[in-house]
């Protein structure tokens, strides 16, 4: 059973919660995002996770580089590192990632409310570290921040994108409609911070 703090909108705790429950009735809880990204010295590069077509909410989609729930009692850096090494397999230190804020979102799909206070961290990378994939992720794509811009915007139906973990390492097109919908304030946000 996966306990989460339960909030109202202003962020002041309420109580805990089993997770199934909390997206049922649509509390307000926390999550970790971290965002990986690269600077060549030429492009601003910005790495996703595809879902796996098993999950439940947005299979197969391409989402935060690695995203997850922070359990009661749970600090958003020891949640989050222990996210990337579940989820990529990568051991992170606190001193790795740069803490952003908070951003307020509000997904909504079949079956869920979604609605969470997302710590946003960013680490950026010199180079790619040795991923190894769980099974809640497909692989990880390599994808131009303009790019992932044009997408958001409505300006491009598909950009390119390199697959640098969990596949054969080729180039590939990612449509506008394959993103995980998350709320275009929310992205516009992602992709200002990327660029400070």
């Amino acid at each position: 059973m996966e306990l989460l703090t339960i909030f109202d909108e202003q962020h002041r705790e309420l109580g805990v919660k089993e997770r199934e429950e909390v997206h049922r009735d649509g509390d307000w809880h926390e999550t970790f995002h971290c965002w990986f990204v690269e600077h060549d010295g030429t492009e601003l590069y910005i790495y996703l996770q595809q879902r796996s077509f098993n999950k439940s909410e947005f299979p197969g989609k391409y989402d935060i580089t690695a995203a997850g729930h922070l359990e009661s009692g749970e600090t958003p850096v020891v949640g989050g590192l222990r996210e990337v090494q579940e989820e990529l397999g990568v051991t992170l230190q606190e001193s790795d990632l740069f803490y952003k804020g908070i951003i307020q979102e509000e997904l909504f799909a079949k079956n869920l409310i979604d609605r969470e206070f997302c710590h946003q961290f960013f680490y950026y990378l010199e180079e790619l570290p040795d991923i190894l994939l769980n099974e809640e992720v497909e692989q990880i794509v390599r994808m131009r921040v303009n790019d992932l811009e044009k997408l958001v915007e409505g300006k491009a139906a598909s950009v390119e994108a390199d697959i640098v973990a969990g596949a054969p390492r080729q180039r590939i097109e990612v449509a506008r409609e394959a993103l995980c919908p998350h709320q275009l304030v929310y992205y516009r946000e992602v992709l200002m911070i990327c660029r400070t």
